[in-house]
């Protein structure tokens, strides 16, 4: 699968959501049309109420469907020697394949308002996919910062499982795959799949 960018798809984004954004992106639409029409059959006093009703729901029409575009980008895609991973809407971090040593599955404690929170005083957990960085790769494993879809966390780049597609065990093995195809097409030696463990790694950056 391919996107326009000439890069192979490793893990989809949550359609779920996506087609939620579309669906209220079509709500606003057809208010702003309606708000619009209105205004243009009334008197001048609510017409310029009815104007700035429909002004109103017109950005918030582009914002949504901005938004939703954005969310129906895939979470994880590559390239030829790049590994390309969504932080959130209109940011990409791009990793080097040599510097990509392996994917975990992890889990993130968070409260009730679906921020991170201690362990101990979890309302819940998400689950998480984790970017191994190479121990050589010093300048990518410095990295920080991120956004609400994935973050690095500790020399990690740990990807919010609300906003992929469901992270399995299956799911990590095709990545993990595909990671050792690309590797071994680069001419290095990727992962071994009978040595991947299905949850984090001893360092705890996903506890």
């Amino acid at each position: 699968m391919l996107t326009s960018e000439m890069t192979t798809v490793w893990l989809a984004t949550n359609r779920r959501l996506a087609w939620l954004g579309a669906v209220v992106t079509v709500v606003l639409a057809v208010l702003t049309l309606l708000a619009a029409v209105a205004a243009g059959r009334s008197g001048e006093g609510v017409r310029l109420v009815l104007v700035g009703l429909a002004c109103g729901a017109g950005l918030s029409t582009l914002l949504s469907a901005c938004l939703t575009l954005a969310a129906f980008r895939p979470a994880v895609s590559a390239g030829a020697d790049r590994l390309l991973v969504r932080l959130g809407p209109g940011r990409t971090e791009r990793l080097p394949l040599t510097a990509v040593e392996v994917f975990f599955l992890g889990s993130q404690p968070l409260d009730h308002r679906g921020g991170p929170a201690d362990a101990d005083a979890a309302a819940f957990r998400v689950g998480t996919l984790v970017v191994r960085i190479a121990e050589r790769a010093t300048a990518v494993a410095r990295r920080s910062g991120g956004g609400p879809w994935a973050a690095w966390e500790d020399g990690y780049l740990v990807i919010d499982g609300r906003w992929t597609e469901p992270l399995t065990v299956e799911t990590l093995r095709r990545i993990n795959g595909r990671l050792i195809v690309a590797k071994r097409a680069a001419g290095e030696t990727g992962p071994d799949l009978a040595e991947v463990g299905q949850s984090c790694p001893p360092e705890g950056c996903c506890q």
